[in-house]
């Protein structure tokens, strides 16, 4: 009885080492979508929001460990802008950015997803940490002007205790979608997702106005027309609004990036099998 019992023992461990080693594969695939910025500089109607989405894409690696958890490494290029709408005229700022997102995160599956076998459709949720590179730029006079280096809220002058923000930031990819399996070796997948960030600096927005006067004479007049472009409607003289509010220090930016995914599934990296997961 003893022995019948440890047969069906080992045979059971065999069937899950079978299982799993073939729940084991390695995916390699494209992203396609678009990303949208909130912050200082976006539209308050959700709707409105819709305008400023911008195309983005990539490439991504996914190693799965099993039917539930996965490990992806994915590199992603985009853009993302915002603009005072009517009701913010007399601020009348506006940015636009590229950024570059190399993200490391983990997905899980949810009931469960096995491409080869019964569970060919399956949503999942992801997590992880990403850099992220951008550089926030605007049209001054049919001349694009970079933001940063003007230290357009005083930072880097005397008297403001302000530092030059970074261009390189850490920020937190969250989110979800549904994947599904075309055939053994093609999975299709929808995916949307915030990022979080720690900055209040993708628009170039976030404290106070600096004193036309201290840009003008330390980083030129371009820096302080820049930094205030309220005249550009009134049409009247810069004031001088030193302290004024010029954006909302509280609340820091965030981006969000939906894609379709297409991916094809190698080998499995950590036991170096080849083929595709049938052959597993």
């Amino acid at each position: 009885m003893v022995q019948v019992r440890l047969r069906y023992l080992v045979l059971i461990f065999l069937f899950l080492g079978f299982y799993n080693a073939r729940a084991q594969y390695f995916e390699g695939g494209l992203l396609l979508g678009g990303s949208v910025y909130e912050g200082d500089l976006s539209p308050d109607g959700v709707f409105d929001k819709f305008s400023f989405v911008r195309p983005a894409f990539g490439v991504f690696g996914r190693q799965n460990f099993n039917e539930h958890w996965a490990g992806r490494l994915s590199f992603q290029y985009g853009h993302f802008e915002g603009a005072d709408g009517a009701n913010r005229r007399d601020r009348n700022l506006n940015f636009t950015s590229s950024f570059g997102e190399l993200s490391a995160t983990v997905e899980y599956n949810f009931p469960g997803y096995d491409p080869a076998g019964f569970r060919k459709f399956s949503p999942y949720v992801y997590a992880g940490l990403a850099y992220m590179y951008y550089n926030p730029k605007t049209v001054y006079q049919g001349r694009t002007v970079y933001l940063q280096p003007l230290g357009t809220e005083g930072q880097g002058l005397d008297g403001y205790g302000k530092d030059f923000y970074s261009l390189n930031i850490v920020t937190v990819p969250f989110g979800g979608g549904i994947k599904y399996a075309l055939t053994p070796s093609i999975t299709l997948a929808l995916e949307f997702g915030p990022r979080m960030t720690f900055t209040d600096y993708l628009d170039d927005v976030s404290g106070t106005y600096a004193s036309y006067r201290d840009l003008a004479q330390a980083r030129g007049t371009l820096a302080a027309n820049v930094a205030d472009r309220a005249q550009e409607i009134t049409g009247l003289e810069p004031e001088e609004r030193r302290g004024d509010l010029r954006g909302n220090p509280n609340f820091k930016d965030w981006y969000f990036v939906g894609n379709f995914t297409i991916s094809y599934h190698f080998y499995d990296l950590l036991s170096g099998k080849g083929g595709c997961p049938m052959a597993y």
